[in-house]
């Protein structure tokens, strides 16, 4: 019991430590008081392939509601991810965001993506990664066929710990913790807008499916302010390998955010 205490403790001081020392000190009148911070929920699964040795495809399907916004979002993606080593892929894709709002005009947005992953694990099997990547979003706004273009760069850094011991871990019907923070600059802004930080819960489900909760605490910039924290994102997610020879590394590796 002490040890896993010490692995959920070590989870929550990662994320106490990746938000902002802004954020942290604002008192409660400057930042979002809590009737205002919203609420948004997620379903998403991300199944992937394999091609050969070093490249795997993926896909990405989501739903996203929003009720304090009044919309809803679907998701549809492919791409690939290729793994020249072991510790480094280069990921890319196209994602498709349809919102159907009920107080804004509809939208429908395309998403290519393209950047390195760089994985690693240590001696306890805790395992990490850095992702960093270039987003170029173009979104149609529905009523008007205007078009708007803004350019993303995210960085993500995540922690994943296993909760069985030893050769149990990453093992089917076991269990891990997932941490990480995740800057995303915007060109139309030039500010850091938003930045996400998340904990989550995972289950190997088998060798072929994982099943993964996450809750992100999301920080924008209301009114072209400073940094506020604002949302809350709850999110189910589910790696799914559609074929056999993908490693369960390889799909404890994969995913993508919207």
């Amino acid at each position: 019991m002490s040890r896993w205490l010490a692995i959920v403790c070590s989870a929550v001081l990662l994320v106490l430590a990746a938000i902002p020392a802004g954020a942290q000190d604002q008192p409660p009148a400057t930042t979002a008081p809590p009737d205002d911070v919203a609420n948004e929920y997620r379903i998403t699964a991300f199944p992937s392939y394999r091609i050969n040795e070093e490249w795997s495809g993926f896909g990405y399907l989501g739903w996203v509601y929003k009720p304090d916004s009044d919309y809803t979002s679907y998701y549809l993606g492919k791409g690939f991810f290729y793994s020249p080593a072991k510790w480094v892929h280069i990921w890319g894709g196209l994602i498709a965001v349809y919102t159907d709002s009920t107080v804004k005009s509809n939208s429908l947005e395309l998403r290519p993506f393209v950047g390195p992953k760089f994985v690693g694990s240590n001696s306890k099997k805790w395992r990490y990664f850095n992702w960093t990547r270039y987003e170029l979003r173009l979104t149609d706004t529905l009523d008007t066929d205007e078009w708007k273009t803004v350019h993303r760069l995210r960085n993500q850094t995540r922690i994943e710990i296993p909760l069985a011991a030893g050769d149990r871990a990453w093992t089917p019907k076991s269990w891990y913790l997932l941490s990480d923070v995740e800057p995303i600059y915007r060109s139309d802004t030039g500010q850091i807008d938003p930045l996400r930080v998340r904990v989550g819960l995972g289950y190997v489900a088998n060798g072929r499916v994982l099943v993964e909760f996450h809750y992100f605490v999301q920080y924008t910039r209301p009114d072209s302010g400073g940094l506020a924290y604002t949302d809350n994102i709850l999110r189910l997610n589910f790696k799914i390998a559609l074929s056999r020879g993908i490693s369960l590394a390889r799909l404890l590796d994969g995913g993508v955010d919207d």
